[in-house]
This record gives C-alpha cells, structure tokens and sequence, in this order.
C-alpha cells in the first residue's frame, strides 16, 4: 500500500466516488471533486491510500484559524469496505500528522459521531484525541445511511500533533454509549433516540463543569467515555 498527496481532478473523482460507496449518500450531499481542489490549493491536504492503482482509502483536510491560532480541520476520511479494519485509517490520520509537522501545524480537529464507539475508540484510544466540545445536531437532517433517525450530534476530536497522551488521573467521569448504536437503532429506534439524549446532556454537563474526555474503554455491550 502506498500514501501519498492527491493533486490531480481525475484523483479526486476517485475521492467522489468512495464517498458515494462509503457513506450511501445521494449526489445532492456528496462533497464535489472542485471543493478538493480548492483545499488543496488554499493550504490543505489531500491524502489518497493506493493498493497498487486503485484508490482504497483517503482523507481530506482544510486550513483553518481559531483564536489566531492556525490549524487543520480533518473533513472526511473513506476506507473501501472491503479494507475496514486493516489498518489503513490509522495509516492515513498517522500521514496527516506527518504533514502538519512538516508544515509546523500544531493542531488537527475534527468531528466524530459521539455515539459511534468505534469511531470513538479509535479517535481517543489509538490517536489520542481529546475532547473539549460538544455540537448539537450540527449538520442538521443528513441522509446517510448510517445517521439516518438521529440529530447529528457531533464531538469535536482535538489532536495536539506534538503533545504526549494526557494522563488518566485525579476524579474521572464516566459517560456510557452502546457497544453497537446500529444494532440499537435496529432494534428500537425510540430507544437509541433517548440514548442521544442522555449522551447530550452528559457530555454538555461535564464539559460545563470543565471536565473533558481523554480516554475511552470499549466494551461487549456498553463502551464508556472518561472525562
């Protein structure tokens, strides 16, 4: 597998194109191969994951400033179905962080669906993200398969490329997802729905009172957030 920067139109037609396979979205929502030009031409990055021609994964990531700070937003990230859980997303996110480096970025942030564990464990256990924000349904209705039924409630993932893990310690708080929110949502609907719901004001409350996540256990049926 190789990684490398995406620069050309026909690259990111890929892109497109493992979006729509990803996320099941129709065209009217899909983000359009312009957008990836411009990001890489305002100061973003584009990074493509290849099984010798063909495009199995990749990531895009915009400029942005917050408090006259530069930074990274990581906008989207797709891994052809039939390479999840090989590796490749933690291979891309550790390529984009070589890149901020090179470019003296010193924070990457993105938004991850506090409810999906995965994404979670992912995100706070194997990258080491933090998380000090909380978005209600941020992106208002979506129609992709995997958001249909619920607002798009959003955490907002803070990477801090040169810092080492914070250190679990002090008083910790819990915050319990489901192991498997589709399943739930299959199941009963109703049921996932006041799932979010207590998410929500759990995660809003220990934000208020100056607590964050910065760790996150993964479970057979409940996972938990630590704050």
């Amino acid at each position: 597998m190789t990684i490398r920067p995406l620069t050309e139109i026909s690259e990111f037609e890929k892109c497109v194109e493992l979006q729509r396979e990803t996320w099941g979205m129709p065209d009217l929502d899909l983000v359009p191969s312009r957008i990836y030009v411009v990001q890489s031409h305002v100061g973003g990055l584009i990074l493509g994951a290849f099984d010798d021609d063909r495009l199995i994964g990749y990531l895009t990531t915009m400029p942005g400033i917050r408090d006259g700070m530069p930074y990274w937003h990581s906008q989207m990230m797709a891994v052809a179905a039939d390479h999840w859980n090989s590796g490749i997303g933690v291979q891309l996110k550790l390529a984009q962080r070589d890149h901020a480096r090179q470019r003296g970025i010193k924070l990457i942030q993105w938004t991850f669906d506090p409810l999906e564990s995965r994404n979670a464990y992912f995100n706070i256990t194997k990258l080491g993200v933090i998380v000090r924000e909380y978005c209600v349904n941020l992106y208002g209705v979506s129609t992709a398969r995997l958001h249909q039924g619920l607002e798009t409630d959003r955490a907002i993932a803070d990477w801090w490329v040169d810092e080492p893990r914070v250190k679990l310690e002090g008083d910790i708080r819990r915050v319990y997802i489901p192991a498997d929110i589709q399943a739930l949502k299959t199941q009963s609907l109703k049921s996932a729905q006041d799932v979010q719901q207590r998410v929500r004001e759990q995660f809003l409350k220990n934000l208020q009172e100056n607590y964050f996540v910065a760790g996150f256990e993964r479970k057979d049926e409940w996972s938990e957030y630590l704050f």
